[in-house]
């Protein structure tokens, strides 16, 4: 091959190796915004530079096997991405064909979404046990065509003769406030803090029953907060890139945030509304956001106890609240598995050593540590822990991956049969009071 030939041919190998790669992550929750777009692209692009390259081939007299490598390497990505789309439609088909198998797992799975069509049809079936709703759903609409839709989803379910959904979204305060505006901005309740001792609690409870009426006004009735991690100072800095814990975490104090934690729980109780703990077991030493990268914590058991573990047990003594698991790997805990798909911590401690028989869910399975175990596995792995939801609330086509592999484990006889009784004894009590009075 002619020596002013190879920077074209190096030029196509990179780029067609590019094309490989992204259509092999075309399902990543990252590239949500893209996913239409960036899968149309690949496989046109792709098209049309293997078209190229076997067009170089024959006019140019490139006689040799590398080009028409490169024409199948620029295929490949194409050949991969439609190989995704289509066994995305076949994971969808048997969700949403699995009848009787599909309610009895669905109901573990809690999902955002951003066609309510879709959800809906899900609701139906008896496919999802709740959705979340935040700052995406509300875009470009009012506040009341959000409650109008929230109200037909149960509407739906009343008419399928199903449970009602639970009905969840993060609504801390400060930079965690997905329903604001139309809700008041309230501050972190960290702002609560420094009040004196003697007005802290009740302070906490006003703000708890206040943002709770906004939330039950939409027809949410579980809030994904109050944050329970600890403020470790000078540990955190420049190091959570999408969710600073430090600004949102409420003290260093475990006993001020135990007080505060409680008597918000009890103000969102009032208004019927479930509180949910979090992040469970505390990402205050956590060296790295979840979101983004896995993040092991390797403080001692006989620290956690005395620290970070004190104001979920407090206030899990005190409540009705649910439980959210972080994806740290708590090395004192389980240096095997993120917490979230531990059965160490979720059978062994919660359950066995605290005696706590409440809801417990993850975080968003759409982040990197679960993504690194695979979501598949991932799912089955959080269920046979003993963990009674599974959340998705970013990526809506998450949940038939997830949703299709737990159906698959069912058939197969590889999903714990009295964790998951236990668990529906649990989703049952909760469903039947979703206020959590």
């Amino acid at each position: 091959m002619a020596r002013h030939h190879w920077p074209a041919v190096i030029s196509s190998l990179v780029v067609g190796a590019g094309l490989l790669v992204a259509a092999v992550h075309l399902r990543d929750p990252r590239l949500l915004a893209l996913r239409g777009t960036a899968t149309s692209g690949v496989v046109l692009f792709g098209v049309a530079g293997a078209l190229v390259c076997l067009w170089m081939w024959r006019r140019r007299g490139w006689r040799g096997g590398l080009v028409p490598g490169l024409a199948l390497l620029w295929a490949a990505g194409p050949a991969l991405a439609i190989h995704g789309e289509l066994l995305f439609a076949q994971q969808v088909r048997a969700v949403l064909g699995s009848g009787a198998a599909g309610q009895e797992v669905g109901r573990h799975f809690l999902v955002g979404y951003t066609d309510a069509r879709a959800v809906a049809s899900l609701a139906a079936r008896g496919l999802i046990g709740g959705v979340f709703v935040t700052t995406r759903n509300l875009e470009g609409r009012s506040a009341e065509a959000l409650r109008t839709e929230i109200a037909d989803l149960q509407a739906i379910r009343r008419e399928a003769g199903l449970p009602p959904l639970f009905v969840a979204t993060d609504q801390e305060g400060g930079a965690v406030s997905r329903l604001s505006p139309p809700l008041p901005t309230l501050p972190p309740l960290g702002a609560l803090a420094d009040l004196p001792a003697v007005g802290r609690e009740a302070a906490a409870q006003a703000r708890g029953a206040s943002e709770g009426a906004g939330l039950a006004a939409f027809g949410v009735n579980v809030n994904f907060a109050p944050v329970l991690d600890l403020r470790v100072p000078g540990l955190q800095v420049g190091r959570h890139l999408q969710s600073p814990i430090a600004e949102r975490a409420i003290s260093d104090d475990p006993r001020i945030v135990g007080a505060i934690g409680l008597a918000y729980a009890r103000g969102l109780a009032e208004a019927g509304v479930t509180a949910t703990l979090k992040h469970f077991p505390g990402l205050g030493r956590a060296t790295a956001d979840t979101h983004v990268a896995t993040a092991p914590i390797a403080a001692t058991r006989e620290e956690l106890e005395a620290s970070d573990l004190m104001p979920f047990r407090h206030v899990l003594g005190g409540t009705e609240a649910w439980l959210m698991l972080g994806h740290a790997t708590v090395m004192a805990l389980d240096p095997e598995r993120p917490a979230s798909l531990s059965a160490r911590v979720v059978t062994g401690l919660l359950r066995q050593e605290w005696g706590f028989d409440g809801i417990v869910v993850t975080d968003d399975m759409n982040m990197a540590p679960i993504l690194a175990a695979g979501l598949c596995g991932a799912g089955i792995a959080a269920l046979n822990a003993g963990v009674d939801v599974l959340l998705l609330s970013w990526d809506p086509d998450g949940y038939y991956r997830a949703m299709s592999c737990v159906l698959e484990a069912r058939r197969r006889g590889t999903l714990d049969p009295t964790l998951l009784a236990e668990s529906r004894r649990r989703l049952e009590r909760a469903v039947a009071r979703p206020q959590g009075h």
